[in-house]
């Protein structure tokens, strides 16, 4: 797959710069940790054939011949291609979260809602730039495949809710005159993130995500009602 330059630098929407040591490492870190071994190998093959040729045209000759194992191996760990496409989302929805996770024990313990918040998204959209294939299996390929992948994808976004769900009420816990949020509207906002993500890599490129973080950090912290920071 194509050299990727991780980038560990991004302007937050208040004028500051988020600025994480060894980010990229990091980064080569999980994914190295699922795509060194052939499973992994046959999953990042999956992924760029995807890419090059569009699911429907990319047989599993295309897929050994680039993973470089034969197709005994492949039946070790897949079904069906379609299988391989399904664990390949799975893979990607893992690797952002992971990433995610990373990203958030670098902060400070006291660190507040304003800061894990812009931890997540600024994450989610410098993982997005170094991982384009992936990225656009999940958020544009998953679609027009199957249902499961559709789930996967949706399980990922839900990942994200929950996260902002929790730093709200860690917010209100310090601020108690903060509103109580339905459920629903938290489940909204990587939605919408997620559209507009999809929306850019179709017609830009997924090198341009990270741009929209700024912004994306905006829109939560403007939904949740969060006063601004200082």
């Amino acid at each position: 797959m194509r050299d990727r330059q991780v980038r560990a630098t991004t302007i937050a929407p208040h004028g500051t710069t988020l600025r994480r040591t060894n980010f990229d490492e990091r980064h080569r870190a999980a994914r190295d940790a699922v795509l060194t071994s052939q499973r992994g190998r046959l999953l990042e093959a999956m992924v760029e054939c995807v890419e090059a040729k569009g699911y429907h045209t990319t047989t599993l000759t295309d897929i050994v011949a680039r993973a470089r194992v034969s197709r005994t191996t492949f039946y070790e760990h897949f079904s069906n291609k379609e299988h391989c496409f399904v664990e390949a989302v799975r893979t990607g929805s893992d690797i952002i979260a992971t990433r995610i996770v990373d990203e958030l024990a670098q902060l400070p313990t006291n660190a507040g809602a304003h800061e894990r918040i812009e931890s997540i998204v600024v994450t989610f959209c410098e993982t997005v730039a170094a991982e384009p294939d992936f990225a656009r299996l999940m958020l544009v390929e998953a679609f027009k495949v199957d249902q499961e992948s559709v789930a996967l994808r949706d399980l990922s976004v839900d990942r994200f809710a929950d996260l902002y769900r929790a730093f709200y009420a860690q917010a209100r816990e310090t601020d108690p005159s903060l509103p109580v949020i339905a459920d629903a509207l938290f489940a909204l906002i990587p939605d919408a993130i997620g559209e507009r993500t999809r929306r850019v890599i179709v017609a830009e490129g997924a090198h341009r995500v990270p741009e929209l973080a700024p912004l994306f950090v905006e829109f939560v912290i403007a939904v949740l009602g969060l006063p601004a920071q200082a």
